[in-house]
């Protein structure tokens, strides 16, 4: 007799695991080694710092600043191993406790960020030079390393996936009394030791909530991006210099 299929909850609750146990793994590559922890950490900075140049008229508009530090940082950033710790240990209750719709939307995140940080790391390590950062990094360093570590096409398959996300969350902040619900949450999180989750999810709440077109805000993150890698992985080097 065949083997049942699994239902669409356990599906996600399957991807879930696996996502946010991976990206705990890719923590581990540069938290426990003291040279790559401070190599990695540096270049997500540089990353960003480089980055966000782009967005610069952005910037200006009401709400969106604060949400693309959120899409940059919070979703993407150096300092999120302590809510992944937190995702994985809270991961049994997650699975259970979560309506399937909630649950597929966290899956998802789960593994956006695992591609990000293992993207991330790959470029950091072909940056590398005798175990070393180069200082400065230059762009063309940079987009060599990113030529070396992916293609055009995973990386805007991975944009598409920030921004799919994206428009997931705007389902969340429309739900009635989410904004309280989360407030409520936040003394029981904290004495669980759930603290790093809970201040994402406020965080991530009260960001999106202040954008006044969450869909003409993701949208320009998605052209943006997908001009930014597509540059990086086309434009001649000889250019850069």
């Amino acid at each position: 007799m065949p083997a049942k299929p699994p239902s669409p909850r356990q599906q996600a609750a399957t991807l879930f695991r696996e996502q946010i146990r991976r990206s705990n793994e890719l923590h581990i590559e540069y938290l426990d080694d003291p040279k790559m922890r401070s190599n990695y950490e540096r270049f997500a900075n540089w990353q960003l710092e480089h980055l966000l140049p782009f967005f610069a008229d952005l910037y200006e508009q009401p709400g969106y600043a604060e949400a693309i530090d959120f899409t940059m940082d919070d979703l993407a950033g150096v300092g999120i191993s302590g809510r992944d710790r937190d995702l994985e240990r809270a991961a049994p209750a997650i699975t259970r406790m979560l309506p399937l719709g909630a649950l597929k939307t966290i899956a998802s995140a789960a593994e956006m960020n695992a591609r990000v940080l293992q993207s991330n790391i790959a470029i950091c390590r072909a940056l590398l030079v005798d175990n070393e950062l180069p200082d400065p990094i230059t762009e063309v360093a940079y987009c060599v390393a990113c030529r070396e570590a992916s293609s055009l096409e995973e990386l805007v398959e991975l944009v598409h996936l920030i921004t799919g996300l994206g428009r997931t969350l705007k389902k969340l902040v429309r739900i009635p009394m989410i904004g309280l619900t989360l407030r409520t949450m936040r003394g029981a999180a904290h004495a669980a030791g759930f603290g790093a989750l809970q201040d994402f999810l406020e965080r991530g709440y009260s960001t999106f909530k202040q954008i006044p077109d969450i869909d003409l805000f993701l949208s320009e993150i998605e052209t943006r991006m997908v001009e930014v890698f597509t540059q990086i992985h086309t434009a001649p080097l000889e250019d850069l210099d």
